[in-house]
């Protein structure tokens, strides 16, 4: 099951999730970072540190 952990993108945040797939846990993440950390999009970059770190 993939995971993601904020802390591993550099964040100074607790949050950790997973989800079955991939896709779940992208929406997950990106329903995180609008919601604890105002960024209402996040772009290319940032999703290609957020995906190097899914495990």
């Amino acid at each position: 099951m993939p995971s993601f952990k904020c802390k591993n993108i550099g964040m100074d945040c607790p949050f950790e999730t997973s989800a079955p797939t991939e896709a779940e846990l992208e929406q997950k993440i990106a329903d995180h970072a609008r919601s604890v950390h105002n960024i209402k999009t996040l772009d290319k970059d940032m999703w290609m540190k957020i995906k190097k770190t899914i495990k």
